[in-house]
Order: structure tokens, then sequence, then C-alpha cells
């Protein structure tokens, strides 16, 4: 376990030799703010860290900060001066990146060369590559191009007592020794710092077309969006937006013009006894708006044949609430809650009862309590021993996961 410490000033003259003065900033009694350059001042970071026993917590642009809770460090490692594209060797289709650069400038930089990361995570004009690596966010396009792990190849990383490490590569075709870019995808921060990642490029999409199918309820678009996953359509993303207003299903194509998709498309929507309508891509962005201030979020997994059955139920099961849900059609769903907090609370109690979900809290509103994750025991004890390995003194991302912690 860390210790809280006020800080004197010889820990504070040692960290700061580390990265420059001007790069740390004490915020509390027990909390600073330290920004190193270079993978090499991370690892003289924590390896400090390690031998004070002081908590980190690694810090982007914010964005995810709060997800899976946790407690607040003793340091907050903020990671805005590493914010390169290291090397964009475009002929192999693959980037090396610092983990603090702007997701949206990296994508800027890739397209000049006719590519991109095929991912849509949220606030992608804000987010680091790190924060999105580390919470293993996703959005509509993972329809098309798979999860985040399929399109990280390598990274570079920094163990809890300072140890530099890097796993993958930088070619797509690697199998050498352990995947442990899959394991750290998605860890919050709590096994390693992930300072530089190598992705999997994709060519810019050159005919993409954006549709809308409305309906008063999911259930009438499952027919449509069952047909649309079975059929050779090039589907880039299927998302489906409900309220208490109505269903929308949101549908990205990317062919050439002279396969005339969109008619198939709209064959296969009238056959539905829907209407297809053609709209911009700002659909796409709509994932943001539930993250408001007063909102209670969740990420919900069901099974992708259950998707308009689970969107329905929640609006129908839960009448007291306002509940806005955006779905993926493979099966990941993220809902915003809105009502009493005891309501709320109750809410997610008994969606984790349900065997076929799986629930995950972003983002809790004002008086909801709710733990993160529900973990069943047998996952519960391999995830410690796997972080016991990587983080014997429980220094890194300290209640993540693990409230104990």
């Amino acid at each position: 376990m860390s210790v809280s410490v006020a800080w004197p000033h010889h820990l504070t003259d040692q960290l700061a030799s580390l990265v420059g003065p001007e790069h740390l900033r004490i915020d509390s009694e027990t909390a600073l703010t330290i920004s190193p350059a270079n993978t090499a001042q991370v690892s003289g970071i924590l390896a400090f860290a390690h031998e004070h026993r002081l908590s980190v917590c690694p810090h982007g642009a914010g964005t995810k900060q709060t997800w899976g809770q946790g407690k607040t460090p003793s340091i907050f490692l903020s990671l805005a001066r590493l914010n390169r594209v290291i090397e964009h060797p475009w002929q192999d289709l693959t980037c090396t990146v610092q983990a603090g650069c702007n997701w949206a400038a990296l994508q800027q930089t890739l397209a000049a060369h006719g590519q991109f990361v095929a991912l849509d995570p949220l606030f992608e004009d804000r987010a680091t590559v790190g924060g999105v690596v580390s919470a293993n966010d996703s959005g509509a396009l993972r329809h098309r191009y798979g999860s985040l792990r399929d399109l990280v190849i390598g990274m570079t990383l920094v163990l809890a007592d300072g140890t530099i490490a890097r796993a993958g590569g930088k070619v797509v075709k690697n199998v050498a020794g352990y995947d442990l870019c899959k394991l750290m995808t998605g860890s919050l921060g709590t096994l390693a710092i992930i300072t530089e990642v190598n992705f999997r490029l994709h060519s810019l999409p050159r005919h993409t077309r954006h549709f809308t199918v409305a309906a008063p309820k999911a259930s009438l678009l499952a027919g449509l969006v069952a047909s649309i996953r079975a059929s050779h359509l090039l589907t880039q993303s299927l998302q489906l937006r409900s309220s208490a207003s109505g269903c929308f299903l949101g549908i990205r194509l990317n062919a050439h013009p002279q396969a005339e998709q969109e008619e198939i498309l709209a064959q296969m929507t009238r056959a539905e006894n829907l209407e297809l309508a053609e709209c911009g891509e700002e659909l796409w962005g709509t994932r943001d708006s539930l993250f408001a201030p007063e909102a209670t979020v969740l990420r919900i997994s069901t099974p992708p044949d259950q998707v308009c059955a689970f969107v329905d139920e929640l609006q129908l099961s839960y009448t007291d609430l306002e509940v806005h849900t955006i779905a993926q059609a493979f099966g990941l769903c993220d809902v915003a809650l809105h009502g009493a907090p005891e309501i709320i609370t109750d809410a997610i109690r008994r969606l984790r009862a349900d065997a076929d979900t799986t629930v995950a809290v972003l983002q809790l509103g004002p008086g909801v309590e709710a733990p993160a994750f529900e973990i069943a025991a047998p996952v519960l004890s391999l995830m410690q021993a796997v972080k016991h390995k990587f983080d014997p003194e429980s220094l890194l991302g300290p209640g993540k996961f693990f409230r104990e912690a």
C-alpha cells in the first residue's frame, strides 16, 4: 500500500532534478503533478516513487480520468510533453506515437498520407493516445475494423519499479513473446505506464455515405440490423440511438458509387417497412453528449443478437428515469441515466443481476453510489495475481478495479 506524505523539500528537489522545476507543481500537501519529457524521465519518476512507496496515476487530457474511480494518488504523472508522432513509415501502414499525443492531431498527421487509426474514441478532439489505449475506448468503427486490441501492435512501457520494457513490435505480423499489448490495453494505468504506442493503420475511406432509419422502438429495427450484418454490404458502422422520443439506426457505408450499395440498402429497408434517409456524419459524434455533468453513464455489453431487445427493455423497465442509449450492433452500449440517485443506484444493481450483461460505471452522477466494476470472484483472483506480478506494492492507479487497493 502507498503512503500519504506532506511534501518535504528534499523529495520535491529530487523530482524537480529529473524534469526541471518548471515541470513540477504541488497540488496539495499529499499530491503533486509532474511532467516528464521522455520515457527515461518517466522511468526515473517511477523508480523514485517505488523507492518512497508513493502512488502514481498517469494523466493525459483527463477525459477518462474518472473511469475506474480509484483514489487520489501521491503523484499525477502528466504525459502532456510526450506528444509527438515519432515515426510514420506510411508504406508499411504503421506508426509510432507518444502517449500524450492528442488523438485528433495524430489522425490529422496520418491523413496527409491517406491513412488513419481506424478508431473513433470519445472526445476525439481532446483525448490522448495513452488515455484511449489505457481505457480501451472504441466506437462505431469497431464494426468494420475490430477493437483497439486489434490495432495496437506494440508499445513501450515503464513498470512500477522504473524498468523500461517493450512489447510487440513495429510490424503487423509479430508473433514473438507474450502479447502484453492486449493486457495493457484497458488496464487503466494499473499495471504500467504506457509511453509509446505502435499502431496498425488503414487507408482512409474514400466513398463514405451516411444513412439513418427511424422507428418508434428498437425491436422494429432488429430485422434490418440482422439483414445488414449478414449481407455483403461494405458497412463501416451500425449504431443505434434510443431515447423516450424514439430510435434511430445510423448506417455508414464505404463503397464505390458504381456498386450501387445504397440502392441495395434501400431495398432491405423497404422490406422491413422502414424508410431510409441520407444524413451527415455528425451523428457519429453523439456519444460525447451522453457525458453531461449530471448524468450517470454506464457501458454495458450484451450479446449482439439481443442489442435491440435490450435497448427497448431499458426504456420499458426504468420509466422513472430518463434513459439515453447509444448502442453498437456488436453489443456494446453506452447508457446515460438521469433521475433520482437512489433509483439509478437500484437500476445499476438490477442490471448487474442479469447474467447476459456486463456493466461498467464510467461516470457517477450527483448522489449516485456504485462501484465502477463488479468482478466475479474467479476473475478477480486472476486479476489480482496479475496486478501483484506487475505492481506488488499497488502503487499504480490506486483503487482502480480493486476498491481495497
